[in-house]
């Protein structure tokens, strides 16, 4: 009876431990819809940065597997989008068929991404934390 029981916790303690790291190692996020998706933040400090064109532009957006969203003012910040539209050649970065389409605040003069050809791509427009 006893090795019942420590055969049982050693099955619990095993499955808990490979539970906590296969989800460490996790570099995508899957939709609801089973959609493999990949998450980038708006990273461009250059001229301008808060412009359309600048937002738009998929080499001002980096990889960020452990993003942790967006507050603040309403501009470019993370999306999350399907891997069709990611170039996983190296580390990950986004295609420019992901054709990103940005609007302009008037209020605050900043960008923000409005949608793109990924029609189920998640998006939070807002200061980084």
């Amino acid at each position: 009876m006893l090795k019942q029981v420590n055969l049982g916790l050693v099955a619990l303690v095993l499955g808990f431990g490979l539970t906590i790291v296969s989800s460490a190692f996790k570099g995508a996020n899957t939709s609801a819809n089973k959609r493999v998706q990949y998450t980038f933040n708006y990273t461009y400090s250059g001229s301008d940065p808060f412009s359309v064109a600048n937002v738009t532009d998929p080499g001002h957006w980096a990889y960020a597997p452990d993003s942790e969203g967006c507050s603040g003012e309403q501009k470019a910040c993370t999306i999350r989008i399907d891997e069709d539209y990611v170039d996983l050649s190296a580390t990950p970065t986004l295609k420019s068929t992901a054709s990103l389409t940005a609007a302009l605040d008037p209020s605050t003069n900043t960008a923000y991404i409005t949608g793109s050809a990924d029609d189920f791509m998640s998006i939070e427009n807002s200061d980084q934390p």
